[in-house]
């Protein structure tokens, strides 16, 4: 009896007290007091500064917060409900305009997660947050140079509400699939040459004077002109563009946002 109750005693020791005694980040948020915040040790101080700096900036200039956060567990539970628990606790972007977006990269579990604010969710679809983890930032954690993985996913950020990722992206996407977005081109010569028979016809028809004549119209006279290689222009618009602390501004998410592993 006494054995079996040793063994049950080792067995709440190394199996269960770790889920009992670990801390509970959905339900005991991480208070985030600056823009980037480092709990495992990743980044050194100029690293910290400049990236801080940064985002201080933007948000002064745009109203647009974003947070970087580094742990190193997420004692069990799940990275979707950890930052979107972190992101309300810390009410990240302005009230008004739900603009903030939360950067949460677990280091112990090789996670990372885009959390996006209601007001971002237009710009910022779960869809072009996967391909900003997975094109930009993954590619450095997997390497552990965390200082460019986490820049490259925060300048990524910043040119989606600027437009001009989303311009990238449309142009990649246009490359691969250029057949199914400009499709319609292929209707061009038709269309040219219903125009030109339209006109021929019109001669034809109605012209009293020329009617012979004007059947004879030459097509080169007819073209109505090469089109505008302004037709073709992408008219996405692009803009150039110390930390004080980070205070929430009342922002909300409801769980938009994307999630990968490194």
């Amino acid at each position: 009896m006494k054995i079996f109750f040793r063994f049950f005693i080792l067995f709440l020791v190394v199996f269960i007290s770790p889920y009992l005694f670990s801390q509970s980040l959905t339900k005991n948020p991480i208070k985030i007091t600056d823009y980037v915040t480092d709990e495992t040790g990743s980044l050194n101080k100029e690293q910290l500064e400049e990236l801080r700096m940064s985002l201080k900036a933007f948000d002064d200039s745009t109203s647009t917060q974003i947070c970087v956060l580094l742990i190193n567990s997420l004692n069990g539970e799940t990275i979707e409900t950890v930052a979107n628990s972190i992101f309300k606790f810390n009410k990240i972007g302005t009230k008004t305009k739900n603009n903030g977006v939360l950067l949460l990269i677990s280091k112990g579990d090789r996670k990372v997660r885009i959390e996006v604010g209601y007001g971002l969710e237009g710009v910022l679809p779960d869809a072009l947050a996967k391909r900003i983890i997975q094109n930009e930032i993954v590619p450095e954690l997997k390497k552990d140079n965390y200082f460019q993985g986490i820049v490259n996913g925060v300048n990524s950020i910043i040119k989606v509400t600027k437009g001009e990722y989303t311009q990238q992206e449309k142009i990649n996407s246009n490359n691969k699939k250029g057949e199914d977005k400009w499709w319609w081109l292929n209707l061009i010569p038709a269309i040219v040459m219903i125009v030109i028979l339209s006109f021929i016809f019109y001669f034809v028809l109605f012209s009293r004077k020329h009617s012979y004549k004007n059947s004879r119209y030459s097509s080169s006279n007819l073209e109505s002109g090469s089109y505008s290689s302004n037709l073709y222009d992408s008219d996405y618009s692009s803009s150039n563009g110390g930390s004080d602390g980070f205070s929430g501004g009342g922002g909300d998410s409801g769980g938009g946002g994307a999630s990968g592993d490194y």
